[in-house]
């Protein structure tokens, strides 16, 4: 027995590597104990005495060993501690992927990319978590307590039990409420980062639309490019500094500031500046800010108005056959001269817009009145050069009241609801109740070879004058007469948002055009490039 204890002994001595020092103690110990455990056995007074303490000797001599074994292994090769140990492997570095995702799920961030990846995702969001509810409450005294109590807004009185409870409860709210901001949806004009599934990677990218099945679309920061993307595939980088109005597909209408005029438009994204890209209906790109932007309303279906409803419109523009007045219809109405003023002749005042006869030309052009000299003749400006001109007043046509300036708001009666050869309904407007259903003083242009034209019926005409907003062509009747000038309106030309008409037609320009509305009484002509 004490020779296999001597074996053990030396075997751990070998494979341990013991020092000389611990060497020598353990043997003089294991030597010592022996030598007093021999004499008990010799001095027992029987042999079955002996022989357990020789066995007691055994184990003392083993134990020894072991614990200077034990020793060594702890100076030789430090090891952490089991508690350390198990602190670290808890940590997102010894944990497996599936508790990873877990943990990340719990955070409403992205479980998606490699080990790698989730560990440092997981290791961002804990260094930016707030601290638990309650740490440290209890170890503070009653006075610090109710200090914190003061400090917070709340109630002071109670026990320290009480206080601690109380404190307690408000940082689990304060907890609560920093974990549901974490977890708060993504808004239009958030900055994120994306993972892109086929390089598990991740990149910047604004949001742009949220689609409201826990997918958003984004545009890459990169190069533009929009994407769908899911949310638990994104975390956010940097809120939004403010809320928009608009996302990615809402229909709006913008304007064009080329023009001052609004058209419909669709938003295709939101910038990096804070500005909007939008799509107009030819498909063209424009850039603006957001109050240039409006919502698209429910216009009101022309077939359902009635003469006589009363509605406050915007002016828009002017032609030679009137103006149009913006009541929020389908299209905007046409507000006539004649329904405009009172009485049978309009007494013309500065600022009226006119067509006045040039006699040198034995044409009629847009004008302005400065001043009635009293005569029976007015001084006029002519639009195309500002020169003064002095006009007789038969010479002048009313195209539209001073105070109808585009822009202003004015009272407006339906007149009446018509359909032109198209199918299209036209809406006529009139500001003199008195006058809705009347009609004003035959024009001297004769139209009378057009009225029987089909609408699908090609005519052959000439540009003679370009404007802003389309041009005048002049087209024979096709049995034979006299020829007429017909508005083309720029939106007849061609499908699609034309920025500027120039780039076009010219003077002089051959062109084929159908009839698209005519009204002979009134001498309104109007054409259209397009098929029917």
């Amino acid at each position: 027995m004490l020779h296999d204890a001597a074996c053990i002994a030396l075997f751990a001595r070998k494979h341990r590597k013991l020092p000389p020092a611990v060497a020598k103690t353990s043997e003089s110990w294991s030597s010592v104990g022996m030598a007093v455990l021999e004499r008990k056995a010799t001095f027992s007074r029987s042999h079955r005495k002996a022989r357990l303490w020789r066995y007691c000797a055994t184990a003392a001599i083993v134990l020894s060993q072991v614990a200077a074994v034990a020793f060594v292994g702890s100076v030789q090769a430090p090891r952490t501690p089991l508690k350390v140990q198990t602190c670290a492997l808890s940590g997102p570095v010894g944990m497996t992927v599936a508790v990873l995702k877990e943990k990340l799920r719990e955070r409403g961030l992205s479980t998606s990319g490699l080990k790698s990846v989730l560990i440092k995702r997981l290791e961002e969001a804990e260094s930016q978590e707030p601290p638990r509810p309650g740490s440290g409450y209890s170890r503070l005294t009653v006075g610090q307590l109710k200090a914190k109590c003061a400090e917070l807004g709340l109630t002071k009185s109670g026990r320290k039990a009480d206080l601690v409870a109380r404190l307690e409860a408000q940082a689990a709210v304060s907890v609560a409420e920093a974990s549901f901001e974490l977890r708060d949806e993504f808004h239009v004009g958030d900055k994120v980062m994306a993972l892109l599934e086929e390089e598990e990677e991740e990149y910047e990218a604004v949001v742009q639309c949220n689609n409201g099945d826990d997918t958003y679309l984004i545009s890459w920061t990169e190069d533009g490019y929009e994407h769908t993307q899911k949310a638990e595939n994104m975390r956010l980088l940097k809120r939004a500094e403010k809320k928009f109005q608009f996302s990615a597909g809402d229909k709006v209408e913008g304007l064009y500031h080329e023009e001052d005029t609004w058209y419909p438009a669709r938003v295709k994204c939101i910038n990096d500046s804070g500005s909007y890209t939008i799509l107009w209906e030819d498909g063209e790109e424009y850039e603006v800010e957001e109050k240039d932007l409006k919502p698209q309303t429910q216009p009101v279906a022309l077939a359902d108005l009635r003469p006589r409803q009363k509605f406050l419109g915007i002016v828009a523009r002017t032609f030679s056959f009137g103006t149009f007045v913006n009541i929020g219809a389908e299209r905007d109405g046409l507000l006539r001269p004649w329904f405009t003023y009172k009485g049978e002749e309009h007494n013309f005042k500065s600022g009226d817009k006119v067509q006045a006869f040039y006699e040198d030309d034995e044409d009629y052009y847009q004008a302005t009145v400065y001043k009635d000299n009293g005569d029976g003749t007015f001084l006029i400006v002519w639009d195309e050069d500002g020169e003064e001109h002095v006009a007789k007043k038969n010479h002048l046509k009313l195209l539209r009241l001073s105070e109808l300036e585009e822009g202003s708001k004015v009272e407006v009666f339906v007149e009446s609801v018509m359909t032109d050869k198209d199918g299209q309904q036209k809406l006529f407007l009139a500001t003199v109740a008195e006058k809705i259903g009347t009609k004003g003083p035959t024009r001297k242009v004769d139209l009378s070879g057009f009225e029987h034209i089909k609408a699908d019926q090609w005519l052959t005409g000439k540009v003679i004058r370009l404007l802003p907003f389309g041009a005048f062509v002049q087209v024979a009747p096709p049995s034979g007469g006299k020829a007429a000038q017909g508005l083309l309106h720029i939106r007849e030309i061609r499908d699609g948002f034309i920025p500027n008409l120039e780039d076009e037609l010219s003077l002089g320009d051959t062109i084929e055009v159908r009839v698209k509305y005519l009204n002979s009484e009134d001498g309104v002509l109007h054409l259209s490039m397009m098929g029917g």
